[in-house]
């Protein structure tokens, strides 16, 4: 914080101090400069008019360092003219005195929000250079928080025993990635790992995938065929969605986890097998038993270990590690080199909830590699807007549309001005925008607001 004003600049420290911030104080923009944290800062705030060096020309002197956190001006003589040019100089927000606290906050707060993303940023692209999987995650899999720390040491206990073992999340979080990195650190990694998919077959046919089948046993089974449990037999078979399976299915699956026995369909004779079981499901297990769509016993057969894989929701701290990894490898299969994330792009990914998880995470990244244009990564859309988004990005031509809109834009603004009396920070509230946005606007339609004083 810098101002001339000791009264103004201990109320304001103590203001911010009080919201949980750590603030220096400075009376002049010399001494400021001088401080040697200055380029660490999350947001400085500085008055515009001081003796010596003001505050235009402070602004001006961080710009030309190259280093500069979001400035806050804030003034008791300025107007819009002054205001527009501070913000077309850099600065990233303008406050008039006298303001409400409120006000400053929600400034200082966004302040250091862009600060936060553009460190994350800058990380990332540290990561790009310099990706090391053995220091961001473990078993081919990203992630170094507290969370899926716990998932890496659990996968270690599995591995250790051959019991069976279920991993529970939701779609996309990669369950099947866990039960190959249990199969490749347990003894059986030398066997085969054979993934089954339960919800995508049905019944008939998953019952013959499962356990095979002789010949003649159905119409169209022709020859003799081995089952997958056979396949997985030394190795493991992982059963994806095993709320899927029907009660004959698990009774069979019973048998085998209890002595080793397939009996393929059409067949009197069974075959000997030697698998580890895991299997994953999104849903409550223990609900599908109380309906009666999964049997007791088979349940308490299958859940004897388990691992919850967390939703990536959960480990926002790791977005920034899977962004850098999925970019390298999309890049790496499209024969390009890795593009550079757009600051905007980046805030839009760290904000959004992933309700599809890691699996939403790697469509997007390959769409923005997909999408990028001379070194730099297409623009962050959802799946289900990508059309509409690109559409979106097209260059705005004249039109009655636009026209129209820009018209209905400007008698909101001047019907809110006239409201507030000219008022900016209640003008401000009054439409939902920043000052800077209203300044803007204000400039483009040339509006002053001292038109709308009383």
């Amino acid at each position: 914080m810098i101002d001339d004003d000791e009264a103004a600049r201990v109320s304001i420290g103590q203001m911010l101090r009080l919201r949980q911030y750590a603030v220096e104080l400075f009376s002049s923009a010399e001494a400021a400069l001088a401080w040697t944290g200055l380029s660490e800062v999350d947001c400085i705030i500085a008055d515009v008019k001081m003796p010596g060096m003001d505050g235009e020309e402070f602004l001006a002197e961080m710009v030309r360092r190259g280093h500069s956190p979001p400035i806050i001006m804030i003034t008791g003589h300025g107007d819009i003219s002054m205001a527009v040019r501070c913000l077309h100089a850099g600065a990233y927000d303008f406050v008039e005195k006298p303001f409400e606290d409120d006000v400053l906050v929600a400034s200082v707060t966004r302040a250091v929000e862009k600060t936060t993303l553009r460190r994350e940023g800058e990380e990332l692209r540290r990561r790009l250079r310099m990706l090391s999987p053995e220091e961001d995650g473990r078993f081919g899999m990203v992630g170094r928080s507290r969370l899926m720390q716990d998932v890496y040491e659990q996968i270690e206990v599995a591995a250790g025993s051959d019991v069976p073992v279920i991993i529970i999340g939701e779609t996309g979080v990669g369950k099947e990635l866990v039960a190959r990195a249990i199969h490749a650190q347990s003894a059986r990694a030398d066997g085969p790992f054979v993934p089954v998919n339960a919800g995508a077959l049905p019944e008939t046919m998953l019952e013959s995938e499962l356990f095979g089948h002789g010949r003649g046993a159905f119409t169209g089974a022709d020859a003799d065929r081995d089952g997958r449990l056979v396949s997985a037999s030394g190795g493991t078979l992982l059963l994806d969605e095993v709320e899927s399976l029907s009660a004959r299915a698990q009774v069979g699956l019973l048998r085998v986890l209890d002595d080793g026995l397939v009996y393929p369909l059409g067949k009197d004779k069974p075959r000997k097998v030697d698998i580890r079981l895991a299997t994953t499901t999104k849903t409550d297990l223990q609900e599908h038993v109380r309906q009666g769509r999964m049997r007791e016993d088979f349940y308490h057969r299958i859940v004897v270990l388990s691992i919850l894989v967390p939703p990536l929701r959960d480990r926002a701290e790791d977005i920034p590690l899977l962004i850098s990894y999925l970019l390298k490898q999309a890049a790496n299969r499209s024969g390009m080199p890795v593009p550079e994330v757009l600051e905007k792009s980046l805030a839009e990914m760290l904000q959004h909830t992933w309700p599809g998880n890691v699996r939403e995470l790697k469509h997007a990244i390959e769409r923005m590699v997909i999408t990028s244009h001379k070194g730099v990564a297409g623009p962050f859309t959802l799946d289900e807007t990508f059309g509409t988004a690109r559409l979106l990005s097209l260059p705005a031509t004249a039109g009655r549309l636009r026209d129209e809109m820009e018209q209905t834009e400007r008698a909101a603004i001047e019907a809110a001005l006239r409201e507030c009396s000219g008022e900016i920070n209640a003008t401000c509230q009054a439409l939902g925008i920043s000052r800077r946005a209203l300044y803007e606007r204000m400039k483009k339609y040339g509006l002053q607001k001292e038109q709308f004083r009383p």
